[in-house]
């Protein structure tokens, strides 16, 4: 604990060098040749788990109705009143110069001839997949093949979303090779902050990710449920327990970023009348996730995802389970037996880890796990992984949203600037004014780059 927090001390001191609600870190370090493997990896995981619920995830959260907002740019952001240069942060500082930039740090280091190491090369390749993952949700076509060159290339082209996705798979399939195979060079330590070093946790870890990126591919990809299962059936996560959760602390400089944003910006955000006052109602899990009366106070210490130490998953048990019950059907139709089977552990899965009883838990989730008698068998799954994944998954609940279309009760907000949820974010000022001819290309292969533009994987 002492080695973390002073990691975790460091990395966020540059955090607060920068504006407060920015949830970055500060991208000025060390170059590739003064740094090592092991201190840059922590820097490393930090900045991806805070990315799961900062700015770019709230978003999501508000557009998912987990959130609305009270004072002027948070109820902007609630009626869908984006700007481009509201999204330089988070393409710039928390993905390209941040996690991803440090991912391809360790890889020119680990995959180099001078100071090899099989293990962190794999670890880098796996969060540098979640972090693509999380990017290409947001945007659809990213730079990638051509980016992360320096000043040998400062307008790369954005591979297309199809090509991201495969990099994904291809990034993930080489990490669980190399885990699997013999170790060459520095071995994973206590400066793996996620699971101190334990490489058969990361292959589990890596093969769950696979399931959630092959799954959100469905609608181009008609065995995208079976490679799904493959993966889960091959040695993925077993319990909550193995879940790759970040580590923050109770500390204010070690603190969840969700936590923190509600703390410089207290009462500007509250929590959603739509996820309170509909989805929760009746709901063991409530009394850990608001407090009821005064749902501007989201964070607090009876409040599992409102805590300063809340962990964040890169995936959790729980989110595992719910693509397992969806693809159980996708691939046989069927199979209610088995899907059902999967939802009620997944539902469980998300009661035991913040906290509800036994009865009330196994109570809930008998009535709300049987597939057989549903009116609708994918809205049924969606709708209950709504529920379960608010703070720890806003993003992935939002493309859920996107491909499928449920929870069928969510509806846009009304008096909105546009009349449908938004399908993307917009690409940022920064990459449009730096990167002008690629973005320009990269918006009309999409057709377009509007928050009702959809995206490759999702259009219909």
């Amino acid at each position: 604990m002492k080695y973390l927090n002073i990691i975790l001390t460091a990395c966020l001191f540059m955090l607060f060098a920068c504006d407060f609600d920015d949830y970055n870190i500060d991208p000025t370090s060390l170059s590739e040749e003064q740094v090592t493997v092991n201190l840059i990896l922590p820097k490393a995981q930090v900045q991806s788990a805070y990315n799961l619920n900062a700015t770019a995830a709230r978003y999501a959260g508000h557009w998912m109705q987990y959130f609305q907002g009270v004072e002027a740019q948070q109820n902007a952001i609630t009626n869908y009143v984006v700007q481009d240069t509201d999204i330089d942060n988070p393409w710039s500082a928390q993905l390209y110069v941040g996690a991803m930039r440090d991912c391809i740090t360790i890889l020119n280091v680990a995959e180099g001839e001078a100071n090899p190491s099989s293990e962190y090369a794999a670890v880098a390749k796996i969060l540098l997949a979640q972090n693509l993952g999380f990017a290409t949700q947001l945007w659809g076509d990213l730079p990638y093949s051509e980016a992360f060159q320096g000043t040998e290339n400062l307008n790369p082209a954005f591979d297309t979303q199809e090509e991201i996705y495969a990099t994904i798979q291809s990034l993930l399939a080489e990490a669980i090779t190399g885990l699997q195979g013999e170790t060459v060079g520095r071995t994973l330590g206590s400066d793996d902050l996620i699971y101190s070093g334990d490489t058969d946790a990361w292959v589990a870890a890596a093969r769950s990710l696979s399931a959630r990126y092959y799954l959100q591919t469905i609608k181009r990809n008609s065995g995208a449920a079976q490679l799904a299962l493959n993966q889960l059936t091959a040695g993925a996560l077993t319990s909550s327990a193995d879940q790759p959760n970040f580590p923050f602390t109770e500390a204010n400089n070690g603190a969840n970023s969700l936590y923190l944003f509600e703390l410089d910006r207290a009462a500007t955000l509250e929590m959603g009348d739509y996820y309170v006052g509909t989805v929760l109602e009746d709901d063991p899990r409530k009394e850990f996730l608001v407090i009821e009366g005064d749902r501007n106070a989201f964070i607090g210490a009876d409040l599992f995802w409102g805590r300063q130490n809340s962990p964040v998953p890169l995936i959790s048990y729980s989110e595992q389970k719910f693509i397992e019950a969806e693809a159980i059907l996708r691939v046989s139709a069927g199979n209610t037996a088995a899907a059902s089977e999967a939802l009620e552990e997944a539902i469980l899965a998300n009661m035991e880890v913040l906290g509800v009883g036994d009865s009330a838990a196994q109570a809930y989730a008998t009535a709300n796990s049987n597939l057989a008698t549903s009116g609708n068998v994918f809205d049924q799954i969606i709708t209950e992984k709504y529920k379960a994944l608010y703070s720890q998954g806003m993003v992935e609940i939002w493309s859920d949203y996107r491909r499928t279309g449920f929870p069928s009760t969510l509806v846009p907000v009304t008096g909105a600037t546009i009349n449908i949820i938004p399908r993307r974010l917009l690409y940022p000022q920064n990459e449009k004014q730096a990167n002008a001819a690629s973005v320009a290309e990269a918006i009309s292969r999409q057709g377009g780059d509007q928050l009702t533009d959809d995206l490759w994987v999702f259009a219909d």
